[in-house]
């Protein structure tokens, strides 16, 4: 009977994430908080039947490896590569490389100044995961941004994940490379790519050739062994991941033309979409479950606790300070809102937390994770509903010019009548 109890929950699970994504849309609102909500809900509720509460933290890990590698590739087969999509790739890449180091620095000086360690290593290595932008939240929720911020918040999370990841992997190598360190994450990432571009051709050419209908999860299966052989052998197994992603989406720009007389190009753009198909599917079933056990394994009491909402506040300004700092610098005569309020931290923060070994781990700090995940999340709702109105280009232009004081009083007047009246000319004092 309990089996049916399980199957009956986690179809309702699916029904109300979907039904969450469509609130999201609609009203603008992370379908995460309600995910999470909903996890607290079900907790709260089995300890009121007194259902005992088997310990999730292992399920959180492996849904957390599942998703992180679904994500990672979900957004690989999301990158197109081209010309004209250039600029804003290479913007949104120093971007999120830029903040995520500078975030991750800041949060680590807080951590020293509060005393919580007196190992800058510790607190570097438990402020990463705090520094990452969750790309599972914002993808979901920017869907009615304009399309130049949607693409610049898609990228710039995605890259945000990647590397926020990456940087994970080599400052948690710092204690067994030492000084070498950086010769072994180079010659780890060199070894990486090779064998990466290597098995991206040989697994397209299979899936190509192979004509039974059963494909994906044979490919998935073997992108997760050769991502957990990866992990076995110190290499970062992410980049396997995201060039295969790249590879299989980008296929003009990766197959030259010596090499396109062996692959037919009709057959991979018929199996690409099937697979981004099933891969979308997927992530967002993993997604759905890993946010509603995430949300059983939060103690809300433990949430309230004075120094767990002191120290999250804190990590919460120095975040959007460091962004709103970051953007208005290299972004003076652009707009950049409501982009930095987008700055969620979820799947990808709690997963590498877990990773952090026990001597490196912080007390007390899963409670602050969680209060930066939801505080974060809910400052992106108020960013998302306060620019739920999209502006016209003379709008956006008009308000612009008043931001950087180009306006005279004169200038003012003038244009407020063009916005009321477009159709009309100005008026005239004769």
């Amino acid at each position: 009977m309990h089996a049916y109890y399980l199957l009956l929950a986690l179809s309702a699970l699916i029904i109300f994430s979907y039904l969450f994504d469509i609130i999201s849309y609609k009203l603008r609102i992370p379908s995460v908080i309600l995910l999470i909500g909903t996890g607290i809900a079900i907790k709260y509720f089995l300890e009121y039947q007194g259902i005992p509460l088997p310990d999730m933290h292992l399920w959180v890990s492996i849904l957390g490896l599942i998703g992180l590698l679904l994500i990672v590739l979900e957004a690989a087969l999301d990158l197109k590569l081209s010309k004209d999509k250039l600029p804003i790739i290479v913007k949104a890449f120093f971007t999120a490389l830029i903040i995520l180091l500078l975030t991750s620095f800041a949060i680590a000086g807080m951590i020293l100044y509060l005393g919580l360690t007196e190992d800058f290593y510790i607190a570097f290595l438990n402020a990463i995961p705090l520094s990452v932008v969750s790309s599972a939240i914002v993808i979901p929720s920017v869907m009615n941004l304009d399309e130049e911020k949607r693409e610049f918040l898609i990228y710039e999370s995605t890259f945000s994940d990647i590397l926020g990841i990456l940087l994970f992997d080599i400052v948690l190598r710092i204690p067994e490379a030492g000084k070498n360190v950086v010769m072994h994450v180079g010659v780890g990432m060199l070894a990486t790519i090779l064998i990466s571009l290597l098995a991206g051709y040989v697994l397209i050419f299979l899936f190509e050739q192979i004509s039974t209908k059963v494909k994906f999860f044979l490919f998935l299966s073997i992108l997760t062994a050769l991502f957990v052989a990866g992990k076995l052998l110190h290499l970062s197994s992410l980049i396997l991941i995201l060039i295969f992603g790249l590879m299989l989406e980008n296929y003009d720009v990766f197959f030259p033309k010596f090499l396109r007389k062996f692959y037919k190009r009709e057959k991979i753009e018929e199996v690409k979409e099937q697979f981004k198909l099933i891969t979308f599917e997927t992530a967002f079933l993993v997604r759905t479950v890993f946010f509603v056990v995430f949300g059983l394994t939060i103690d809300v009491k433990a949430m309230g606790d004075p120094l767990v909402l002191v120290i999250g506040s804190l990590i919460l300004m120095l975040t959007f300070l460091v962004r709103f700092i970051n953007l208005k610098m290299f972004y003076k005569s652009e707009s950049i809102f409501p982009e930095v309020f987008m700055a969620p931290r979820g799947l990808i923060t709690v997963l590498l937390y877990f990773k952090i070994p026990e001597e490196y781990r912080i007390e007390g700090f899963k409670e602050v994770i969680s209060f930066v995940i939801l505080g974060s999340a809910f400052l992106m709702m108020i960013g998302l509903l306060i620019s739920g109105k999209k502006t016209t280009k003379e709008e956006f232009e008009f308000m612009e010019k008043f931001d950087h004081g180009a306006f005279s009083e004169e200038d003012i007047a003038i244009d407020r009548w063009h916005l009321g009246h477009p159709d009309e000319p100005e008026k005239s004092d004769q």
